[in-house]
């Protein structure tokens, strides 16, 4: 169970790793991008202009319903005016009007048959009625239901002075003496005037007209078109025409949801349309209000029909890019392939290489190209390794004879210890206890010193070297100089770079205490630093520097000069330093004038 993973990111790293994988990827991808891309702006071209065209075929099927309407309207309103300003029936209907005011449904078989021969022209009409205030006055067909909630509404058009009222489409039941019928229909109503005077006579004239009509007018303009649906609706957004029977009547919200609705009645442009979400479809609404009253020709059409030939071309988009995209792998295999297999080869050759198989070569197709090239640059290089690693045996056989010759030649420590120590007792025997003393600390400062060939010492090796220097200086020179140590427990055993502070120490005799004769000290201190590591502080009470040369020491130490650090220097302890423990560590001198010198050394903790 534990190899899965391995195998799984073993497999991701040779898809982000092989170049094989690389250039099928690569290739796979310029060849499928440009078609991916055609294909976009191709559909994107295809399904604007569709919308478009839509958009404007919409316009021009609304321009022409409501033109035709308009026209139809017009007529209706001059049918009516034949009525209303006919002396006839104004008469008949004002003496009518004067009966006893107790009975209400009054009825002229001289009227009817004079409306009758006005109206028969006209097939869209489907009765024609009149009201006043106290009475209903039969013209066509009587009303079956003329209560007063049907009746009042139609009074209002006596507050309208000349003015045509239009109603919205009602179920209307009409009876006569042998039948009855029922039928939807949309009114015009009118206010009717005296000829002589233009005074109302207090009678309003009711034509109701068959929804039919309205319905066959915008079917023949759509008829061609069967994605789109058609319909008009008043200035409240009641439904006046509408191709489903059960929607007429009702508001508009039924068929385009409250948010269409709104957009529909609240704006004030004569001609527009909208984009639309409703009950989880996508409808494209356009319409045109109508000059004859304040209805409006609302045209739908559903995104999926609208874009049903933009689809089938993204169909036949996808099918082509499907094609296209195994010819691209297909094709891409065989190019990354072709580019891969040498180089497999390669690394399998440079793999025996490796292993000291200088004997391999690449054996090239003749092709000519660059893996032919690349392929005699690697024979060439293998060859020419294969002579270079036996030249250099040859010579390492040399140098091995010349190191031995070397080290014969040699002097060995153990006989320069074994010379000092007889000198030292030679020197007791003969009572020179000085030169005895000066022998052994000479040979415990070269002990240490030497070492085994080390870089580093411990810490308790180092003071024990300045220790020894002291004790050779003090026989040397004569000085009465005072050395105190304080080594902390801790850092004891800790590595030091070896010879640090001999120089640091070499420089305070020679320098701080050239002018005094007694009373010099020198304090040497090493502990753990706070920050981290060893810091030693060696400090002085001699002359001190003035704070020119102080800075001067502050600049980088290898821009120093030798002379100005005195003896093997202050720069090459920080060089030193810096190359075996690291750049951040090294070197700090801090010196007052009169006062003394002190200089820190931080270094890290070496085990």
């Amino acid at each position: 169970m534990a190899k899965r993973p391995e195998k799984k990111n073993k497999r991701i790293l040779i898809w982000t790793s092989s170049i094989r994988y690389k250039w099928m990827l690569l290739l796979f991808l310029f060849s499928l991008t440009p078609l991916v891309a055609m294909g976009f702006i191709s559909y994107s071209i295809s399904k604007s202009t569709i919308n478009n065209k839509v958009t404007e075929y919409s316009e021009q099927l609304l321009k022409q319903t409501a033109d035709n309407i308009d026209t139809r309207l017009g007529i209706y309103k001059d049918m009516m005016m034949q009525v209303v300003n006919n002396n006839e029936i104004v008469s008949m209907l004002r003496t009518l009007d004067r009966v006893d005011n107790g009975q209400y449904d009054l009825d002229s078989l001289s009227l009817t048959t004079k409306l009758s021969t006005i109206i028969a022209i006209n097939q869209d009409f489907q009765s024609i009625s009149f009201l006043t205030k106290t009475h209903y006055i039969k013209g066509i067909y009587r009303w079956s239901d003329r209560s007063a909630g049907i009746v009042t509404p139609f009074l209002k058009t006596l507050e309208d002075g000349s003015n045509f009222r239009w109603f919205p489409t009602r179920f209307g039941t009409y009876v006569d003496s042998l039948n009855s019928q029922s039928v939807h229909v949309f009114s015009l109503a009118k206010q009717i005037y005296k000829t002589s005077d233009d005074s109302p006579v207090g009678i309003i004239a009711v034509l109701d007209i068959r929804e039919d009509v309205l319905k066959e007018i915008v079917s023949k303009v759509t008829k061609s078109s069967s994605d789109l649906q058609s319909f008009i609706i008043d200035g409240g957004g009641q439904i006046i025409s509408y191709p489903d029977n059960q929607f007429l009547g009702k508001n508009v919200r039924e068929v385009l949801g409250e948010q269409g609705s709104n957009q529909l009645l609240q704006s004030s442009d004569e001609t527009n349309g909208f984009p639309l979400k409703h009950a989880g479809q996508k409808w494209i609404v356009n319409y045109k209000k109508l000059h004859t009253n304040d209805w409006m020709v609302v045209n739908v059409i559903s995104e999926s029909a609208l874009y049903k030939d933009s689809n089938r071309m993204l169909q036949i988009i996808i099918v082509i890019a499907l094609i296209c995209i195994g010819f691209s792998i297909v094709t891409a295999m065989f190019l990354a392939n072709s580019i891969s297999k040498p180089i497999l080869k390669m690394i399998r050759l440079m793999r025996q290489v490796m292993s000291g198989d200088l004997t391999v070569r690449f054996k090239a197709k003749r092709r000519n190209d660059e893996f032919d090239i690349w392929g005699e640059n690697f024979n060439y290089m293998v060859t020419r390794l294969d002579e270079l690693l036996k030249a250099v045996y040859e010579e390492q056989s040399h140098k091995r004879a010349a190191e031995l010759k070397a080290l014969q030649a040699q002097i060995n420590p153990h006989f320069l210890y074994n010379t000092l120590d007889i000198i030292k007792w030679t020197a007791l025997l003969q009572k020179a206890n000085n030169a005895a003393e000066m022998v052994s600390l000479l040979s415990r400062l070269l002990r240490i010193s030497l070492g085994k060939g080390e870089e580093t010492v411990t810490v308790e090796e180092e003071i024990e070297h300045v220790q020894c220097y002291l004790g050779i200086q003090k026989f040397r020179f004569n000085f009465d100089i005072q050395t105190y140590f304080q080594i902390d427990e801790e850092v004891r055993n800790l590595k030091t770079p070896k010879l640090i502070l001999q120089p640091i120490v070499e420089n305070a005799i020679l320098h701080a205490f050239s002018d005094r004769e007694s009373g010099g000290e020198i304090h040497i201190r090493c502990s753990l630093h706070p920050d981290g590591g060893i810091r030693f502080l060696v400090a002085d009470n001699g002359r001190g520097m003035d704070p020119g040369l102080v800075k001067s020491l502050q600049t980088p130490f290898q821009e120093a000069s030798a002379d100005k650090m005195g003896g093997i220097g202050l720069a090459n302890v920080d060089e030193r330093i810096k190359l075996i423990c690291g750049k951040p560590y090294g070197l700090d001198i801090q010196s007052t004038l009169d006062e003394g010198t002190s200089i820190g050394i931080w270094l890290p903790v070496i085990e």
